[in-house]
């Protein structure tokens, strides 16, 4: 009788354990409606067109000063230039204002390098809508077709399957 007894009790622990135990199961998408998801999308991306369309007189100051930040911006030569304006341009992120976050950012995109896209892409989360606008624009330069490595410059033989 004890016996029968200990294995109950083995038994009625087990299954305590077990629906303790167990993970809740992900509610998410059964209670969210995608089709009330894409609408806020929808009608977020309509705010954002028409708020870039209603203000054409700052894409025309944004021209104007990256005009004259590309009469003044000589680009680096050599790694010791490379790597020191890639440094002022941290530093100026980091601990100047809107303003200096505003020429680095500018300088960044005219630079046009892979090393500054850190500091781009941190500008596109920055709180100055200037900011952000010149960061957006410095990154849409950088999109494209990726370039090959150096490793790859020919192309492999037609048999190579063969080879390997």
């Amino acid at each position: 009788m004890t016996q029968l007894l200990a294995g109950g009790a083995a038994f009625v622990l087990v299954v305590v354990l077990w629906l303790l135990g167990r993970r809740p199961s992900k509610t998410l998408l059964r209670s969210t409606d995608a089709g009330s998801v894409a609408a806020i999308n929808r009608a977020q991306l309509g705010l954002v067109r028409s708020d870039a369309s209603a203000l054409p007189e700052s894409s025309t100051a944004a021209e104007a000063s990256e005009v004259s930040a590309a009469q003044v911006f000589a680009l680096p030569v050599g790694t010791a230039a490379r790597l020191a304006l890639a440094k002022e341009l941290r530093q100026a992120m980091d601990q100047g204002g809107p303003e200096q976050r505003l020429a680095a950012v500018e300088r960044a995109g005219l630079w046009g390098h892979r090393s500054v896209l850190p500091v781009l892409r941190r500008g596109l989360r920055d709180s100055d809508r200037r900011v952000v606008l010149a960061a957006a624009a410095g990154i849409e330069r950088q999109r494209g077709a990726t370039r090959p490595s150096l490793s790859q410059s020919a192309r492999p033989p037609r048999n190579v399957a063969r080879m390997r």
